[in-house]
């Protein structure tokens, strides 16, 4: 029995840390990569951005809906500047962010405010790689 609380607590909090990647590695990826940037703002104080990050972002990630798109989750308490620049000074929570670069080299930038179930994050994603092919 602890060994069975030990492992899925041992499991949350890998699947956790690794939402958690630092934005500048996660945009390296991106980058690198050429996929999407989806940037998930939210805090720690937050009710909706827990419930985003667990029933929408984590449920999406173990299903593989998110390998099209790298994913960094930032705490607007935490990193504050970063926060603001990203979000253009919006305070609304949570926010998820779509970076997109297009084969032209410019960046297409498309947001959701506020928690948001699977189906808009999925159409979020289908627009980011149209965006991307054209």
């Amino acid at each position: 029995m602890v060994s069975l609380l030990l492992a899925l607590v041992l499991s949350s909090v890998t699947s956790e840390q690794q939402m958690q990647q630092n934005y500048a590695s996660v945009y390296k990826q991106s980058i690198e990569e050429n996929k999407p940037l989806m940037v998930v703002v939210g805090a720690e104080w937050c009710p909706a951005c827990h419930v985003l990050k667990d029933s929408t972002i984590k449920q999406m990630a173990e299903t593989g809906e998110l390998d099209e798109v790298c994913v960094a989750v930032i705490d607007k308490d935490r990193d504050p500047e970063l926060a603001k620049q990203l979000t253009q000074g919006e305070n609304m929570l949570p926010q998820i962010i779509m970076f997109t670069k297009t084969e032209s080299g410019q960046w297409n930038r498309r947001r959701l405010m506020g928690f948001q179930p699977k189906q808009p994050v999925r159409t979020l994603i289908r627009r980011a790689i149209l965006d991307r092919q054209g």
